[in-house]
């Protein structure tokens, strides 16, 4: 009988329905993580301490003001205000600051962060108990509770402490909110300190420069004559005399000569110089004028004898005289007036221009102590100032006072800080869940034995013709409960292999490896179908480990070795079951020349005397990876038969059998997985794991 090679075809992938068994067939390990991620949840829950947070509130608020000679006094409003109320919160949750706080109230002495005065329990009292804390780890615990958050968009600070009790949270935040206030107050001193002692180093210095500049000064003045407080010279004075008394002759020269030149250019008009030089004698022309225009009203009317004409003739004659004699005497009083104002202009011009001369030769002369006076002046101006600063910096109250202070101090919290239950548990419940499916997934992951028959024939081309599952006495089994599932299993493979229909056929029956219930498989089989009817030979070709000495109660009997040797008839070698009408051909007693007794051709030959015999004949050969002599009788069987052990033998194992089976030219007609966990492969959720249903129950019975 010829049987076609399998195709080998690679796995394919699983569906999400594989999957879903995956977590079938390990349900109780992810229902185990689910409920161990809860219990360690509440656990904690429970011994966890209760934790209280005690929050207050902080102002930041800078005085501004810029203290002089100090340069880190620089007016905030040119900072950015977010990032310096920021940093104020740094301030207070600083390192040093949480090592003050842990100093001042003995958090040294508290358990909760000092682990080595913790209270244990059992069983950690059997390990040694840990080192008291550092400075830097105790400052670092505290720190690490302590928190400051910034309302957006303000200065307020937000001073939070947590801590296992609610009178040690508020402390705590109160402790760190003075000692923030105590630093920004010696901030504060600090600089109105040094902006003190700046201004009198200053002071004192100035007050040098002075001393030197006075010294300076007072023997300049008497280098130079000068009397201390007299702010000009005489020959300055005197120059300023002569320049004004000047301006006043200059003035009355130049009304004097304005006359001078009106009268010269009257052009022949009498009456015009003499109203320019005489003004006095207004009356006189107006008293001319009208005799004048009486005279030449009378020649007009009368002859030039008229006596009233000749009258007022006369009368104008000596009016007119008169006005000329005066007007004579005028002009040349004006002309000695004139002379006398120019000689007084030109000895003031020539006495201001040698004053000028001196008075510039003292100022010459004078310019240093002057320069001396005004540097006096602005030292003693600037020390004033110093003066009136330092005292407005020791009655400046602002100064020393802090730039932040408290809005609302921290009150002992009645309630503590909520640990979430419901949101911890349902977290615990499902990374529980999650750790389950992954470690159910990661154990099919690495479980690279063989559970079920479509993952046989998916990954190496095999039929499983059954599954054959754990049970008491397996080699008689199926003869004392003809309706288990184990029988039905061995009918399955009876029929799935064709045997017993006529033809005699040789089966081998092998395994990859030992223990894989080969040889079980082959005596269950054989009495089966010995039952049944069926003309069964069963022979150990195990020559080397036999095993149906002990399972037939036929020790020490010849067998296939002596009769391959010829030292025993094949009628003395086979013996019959007790049980069934099965024959059985032992190993035998020559186990040394195995190999060469199955490589001889007395083996084919008697295999082909005995088709003539008997309508089955199995072959219960050797591992094939264990030994050759297995191969052998794989190959001169009709087809070979391979045990798999369900759940525990690799598949690199089966494929390496498989392999050597192929090179050995043998013929593989399927496989059957062997020693199935009924219970386990019912719930896997595999295809051919239907019939291990509980519903199927009513079919199969244990008993005969």
């Amino acid at each position: 009988m010829s049987i076609a090679l399998p195709n080998l075809a690679l796995p394919a992938l699983q569906p999400p329905a594989a999957h879903w068994a995956t977590l079938r067939r390990h349900w109780r390990l992810v229902l185990a993580c689910t409920a161990a991620s809860l219990a360690l949840a509440a656990l904690a829950l429970v011994m966890l301490p209760a934790s209280y947070s005690a929050t207050g509130i902080v102002l930041y608020d800078p005085a501004g003001a810029a203290l002089p000679g100090n340069p880190s006094s620089v007016v905030q409003n040119s900072l950015d205000e977010d990032a310096v109320t920021v940093s104020q919160g740094a301030i207070i949750a600083s390192l040093p600051a949480a090592a003050a706080i842990a100093q001042q109230l003995g958090l040294a002495q508290a358990p909760a962060f000092n682990p080595a005065l913790r209270r244990r329990h059992f069983p950690f009292t059997l390990l040694p108990r840990g080192a008291a804390p550092t400075s830097a780890d105790l400052a670092s615990n505290v720190q690490s509770r302590l928190s400051v958050s910034v309302l957006p968009g303000s200065r307020v600070l937000s001073v939070s402490f947590t801590a296992p009790s609610p009178a040690l949270a508020a402390n705590a935040a109160n402790m760190a909110m003075r000692l923030y206030l105590d630093h920004e107050r010696e901030t504060s001193f600090q600089a109105l300190t040094d902006a003190q002692d700046w201004l009198e180093n200053h002071s004192e210095a100035v007050q040098r420069q002075l001393d030197d500049t006075e010294t300076a000064l007072a023997k300049a003045r008497a280098g130079a004559g000068m009397v201390q407080g007299t702010q000009a010279t005489l020959t300055t004075e005197t120059a300023s005399r002569l320049a004004a008394s000047l301006v006043e002759a200059q003035a009355g020269l130049a009304m004097a000569q304005a006359r001078l030149n009106a009268a010269a250019h009257a052009g022949g008009d009498a009456a015009a110089a003499n109203a320019a030089i005489a003004p006095n004698l207004l009356p006189l022309r107006t008293q001319q004028a009208e005799l004048a225009a009486q005279v030449r009203s009378l020649a007009n009317e009368y002859g030039a004898d008229y006596p009233p004409l000749v009258t007022a003739r006369s009368q104008l004659a000596a009016l007119t005289g008169q006005i000329n004699a005066e007007t004579a005497r005028e002009m040349d009083a004006a002309r000695a007036e004139m002379a006398a104002d120019a000689a007084e202009v030109a000895t003031l011009q020539t006495a201001l221009a040698q004053a000028r001369t001196q008075s510039q030769t003292e100022d010459e002369e004078a310019a240093p102590v002057r320069a001396l006076e005004q540097r006096a002046e602005a030292g003693r101006d600037m020390l004033r100032a110093m003066t009136i600063q330092a005292g407005q910096l020791a009655q400046d109250a602002s100064l020393t006072r802090p730039d932040a202070r408290i809005l609302s101090a921290a009150a002992m919290p009645a309630h503590p800080i909520s640990r979430h239950a419901p949101l911890v548990l349902g977290a615990s419940l499902m990374l529980g869940l999650c750790l389950g499916v992954l470690l159910a997934g990661l154990l099919d992951a690495l479980d690279t034995s063989l559970r079920s028959g479509t993952a046989l024939r998916n990954e190496f081309g095999l039929v499983c013709h059954a599954l054959l599952p754990e049970t008491p006495n397996p080699a008689e089994a199926a003869l004392i409960a003809p309706f288990s599932l184990y029988a039905e299993q061995l009918r399955a493979l009876h029929t799935g292999l064709g045997l017993g229909q006529g033809q005699s056929r040789i089966l081998a029956v092998t395994a990859a490896r030992p223990g894989e219930g080969k040889t079980t498989l082959c005596v269950a089989l054989a009495r089966t179908l010995a039952a049944a009817g069926v003309k069964v030979l069963a022979i150990d070709g195990d020559l080397r480990q036999p095993s149906f000495n002990a399972i037939f109660g036929i020790r020490g009997k010849p067998g296939l070795a002596d009769h391959l040797a010829g030292q025993a008839a094949l009628a003395d070698c086979v013996v019959q079951d007790r049980l069934t009408p099965l024959s059985v051909l032992p190993a035998g007693t020559q186990s040394r020349a195995a190999l060469n007794l199955l490589l001889s051709t007395a083996l084919p030959a008697l295999l082909r005397a005995l088709r003539e015999d008997y309508d089955l004949i199995l072959l219960d050969a050797p591992p094939a990876f264990a030994l050759a002599e297995g191969r052998v009788l794989a190959r001169l069987a009709d087809a070979a038969l391979l045990c798999v052990r369900w759940g525990n033998t690799p598949r690199h194992v089966v494929r390496g059998a498989i392999t050597l089976l192929h090179e050995a030219g043998a013929s593989i007609a399927g496989a059957v997985l062997t020693r199935v966990d009924a219970k386990a492969h019912g719930r896997s959720g595999h295809a051919d794991a239907e019939f291990y249903a509980p519903r199927y129950g009513g079919y199969f019975s244990k008993e005969g």
